[in-house]
């Protein structure tokens, strides 16, 4: 019994002492805390991509408490290019071989942070891929427009990781 109630006393006390330094968010400091984001180059057959994917990046750095957006005079600067855009169809209509019903969408950017200060690097040309289905049913365009702002936003959370972590 009296190994027990050692026992449960040394495991609240190590839980205390973990929870104690908890915080939320990473624990790094950055050497910045406003960013800007350059105009966003369009390298891909999307057009009107950047102003999404503009916006949802800049959604994304705003909810680090560290870290705030500028339009101009950042002490950081980042370089975006859309480097491709790709539709994969992945499996056809039971009827119909052409026609699919599910299509994968891939977006590829390059990334680059800049201190605006020094002019250096903390990282330059980082590649960043994601993907997602879409189900085009009939109407093709219109799914490939709907699935965009995920693209968007899941390229601007992997964009925010890459800024606020350790080079």
């Amino acid at each position: 019994m009296l190994k027990k109630i050692l026992f449960f006393l040394l495991f609240s006390g190590t839980l205390a002492f973990v929870g104690c330094n908890y915080s939320l968010g990473s624990r790094g400091k950055l050497d910045f805390s406003t960013i800007e984001i350059a105009p966003i180059k369009n390298r891909a057959d999307l057009p009107q991509a950047q102003a999404t994917l503009e916006r949802n990046i800049a959604d994304s750095l705003n909810q680090e408490a560290k870290l705030k957006t500028v339009v101009s005079g950042g002490q950081a600067e980042l370089l975006v290019e859309i480097t491709n855009y790709d539709r994969k169809t992945f499996s056809t209509d039971s009827g119909d071989s052409i026609i699919a019903s599910t299509v994968v969408l891939e977006l590829t950017l390059k990334c680059s942070l800049r201190d605006t200060r020094s002019g250096k690097f903390y990282f330059k040309d980082r590649t960043i891929s994601v993907n997602t289905e879409s189900y085009p049913g009939s109407a093709t365009g219109l799914a490939e427009t709907q699935a965009f702002p995920v693209l968007a936003r899941t390229a601007a959370r992997r964009i925010k990781d890459h800024v606020v972590s350790v080079w």
